[in-house]
């Protein structure tokens, strides 16, 4: 069970929902971590129960301020020496309003988090790993926007989908051996998806009408961070319970 044995990762949005899901599978996988947030509490003690010091630390992190990406990359070397693994998973739902009553703050807010960040931490990894893996977790809905109020968050979403493609070609222009692949979830049991979503779901004609687990998305981000992805950069990995192929 040890493929991510020796291996340094830096998971954002680390601290509950998907990004802690990923945390633990790293961990049982043998990875050391670092897990960040804005939620300072909740980070000291969502790390304590992961594990020791000497195997998961917490840094807060703004993933949309350049300042604290340089200051969560050091601590990952000061802490455990090197860096093979990047999650960009870091996210926030929109507002849930249409497109023509979208307020430019609601907009930045959304891209800020959900794109600029991971911009800027695949353009910090570029430049600090020489070899390793970057997932970044996109959404089905950076494929399809199947309903209406979701602007901010599917353009923040395929915008993520084409950056990770950019990004891979690159890293190999580069001569960098450095993975860049795409995950993209379908609804999820986390804290962004209401209950009222949850209930329509069940009686959806989705091909599998129930959310998927977060826990499920964190094993397909294990296998791309690992070597037995070796031969995959560039890719999407939908996990949407049949969403895409129901349409």
């Amino acid at each position: 069970m040890e493929r991510l044995k020796d291996k340094t990762a830096l998971i954002t949005g680390g601290i509950s929902g998907i990004g802690k899901a990923i945390a633990e599978d790293f961990l049982a996988e043998g990875a050391r971590v670092v897990i960040t947030g804005r939620r300072e509490e909740l980070g000291a003690k969502v790390a304590s129960r992961l594990g020791t010091t000497d195997r998961v630390v917490y840094v807060k992190q703004d993933v949309s301020q350049e300042k604290d990406w340089e200051n969560a990359t050091q601590q990952v070397i000061e802490n455990f020496g090197h860096w093979d693994i990047l999650v960009n998973n870091a996210g926030v739902g929109g507002s849930g309003k249409l497109i023509a009553e979208t307020s430019l703050a609601d907009w930045q807010k959304v891209t800020a988090i959900n794109l600029t960040g991971n911009f800027l931490g695949i353009r910090t990894a570029l430049n600090k790993m020489t070899q390793g893996s970057i997932v970044n977790v996109s959404s089905v809905l950076g494929i399809i926007t199947p309903m209406s109020g979701i602007g901010a968050y599917a353009a923040s979403k395929g915008g993520t989908r084409t950056l990770t493609k950019a990004a891979a070609v690159e890293a190999i222009q580069m001569g960098k051996k450095i993975r860049v692949n795409s995950v993209h979830p379908g609804l999820v049991k986390t804290d962004i998806v209401s209950q009222d979503v949850q209930a329509a779901l069940e009686n959806s004609p989705e091909p599998i009408s129930q959310l998927g687990k977060p826990q499920e998305i964190a094993k397909a981000v294990t296998y791309l961070a690992s070597d037995e992805a070796a031969y995959t950069t560039g890719s999407e990995l939908v996990i949407d319970g049949g969403t895409l192929a129901g349409r």
